[in-house]
């Protein structure tokens, strides 16, 4: 079974499409699959139009209080049925048919693959010059702190085996954005396979992601897993 985990937080204008789509795709799929959605303490419609949505193929896990996207998903990986788990930002903004080349990776034996928005092959649409600005500064800073092979570390779209990455969550301490990176910083610490695959992404000018906070607050947990 494939588990494919949505985060949301406050997504009432986009999760009914958005599961929609999803699901449309992964009945083309010759897996089993269900759908997570991982609520994180929205304040708006988002819990009730999740809940609206559950069936025997689409569950929600909600919480009250908001966790952080990093233990949203966390809990979810842990809840999750499949022995292949794979997450994607809830705005869909990578494009689904890398999803069947992300799981016959797996399948083959990788430990992880992670989209990559910054190898050659990829193709970004509606990025501004800003976010990639920061993106390329923030990459290169991994890579020369700790060596790490990957390009693009935050993409919003990976896959997991499942059996593989469990061990490694309770030593994830970060709850939010961070989450991605240190996930696969110590996955490569414990010479787990990962694959990067380059992918076709369009932002959809609705991130969560709001540069003058989270630039220092990314800084800052660079530091402290370097120093850790």
């Amino acid at each position: 079974m494939i588990s494919v985990i949505l985060p949301a937080h406050n997504e009432a204008s986009t999760i009914l499409q958005s599961t929609k789509r999803l699901t449309k795709f992964l009945d083309t799929l010759n897996h089993k699959y269900e759908i997570i959605i991982a609520e994180d303490g929205s304040t708006d419609n988002t819990v009730n139009i999740a809940r609206s949505l559950t069936s025997e193929k689409l569950k929600v896990l909600s919480s009250k209080q908001k966790l952080g996207r990093g233990l949203a998903l966390s809990n979810s990986i842990r809840f999750a049925k499949g022995k292949i788990v794979v997450y994607m930002d809830v705005d869909l903004a990578t494009n689904l048919p890398h999803l069947k080349t992300m799981i016959q990776e797996i399948e083959q034996g990788a430990d992880i693959v992670t989209g990559s928005r910054l190898m050659k092959k990829s193709q970004v649409s509606n990025r501004s010059t800003t976010r990639n600005f920061f993106s390329n500064g923030y990459n290169l800073l991994l890579r020369i702190l700790f060596g790490s092979r990957l390009l693009d570390h935050q993409c919003g779209f990976k896959a997991f085996k499942k059996s593989s990455i469990l061990p490694l969550l309770p030593e994830i301490s970060d709850p939010h954005w961070f989450w991605d990176t240190e996930l696969l910083i110590l996955a490569q610490r414990k010479n787990l396979k990962i694959i990067e695959i380059p992918v076709k992404w369009t932002d959809k000018k609705n991130s969560k992601v709001n540069l003058l906070s989270d630039i220092p607050y990314m800084g800052l947990a660079m530091l402290k897993l370097r120093f850790k």
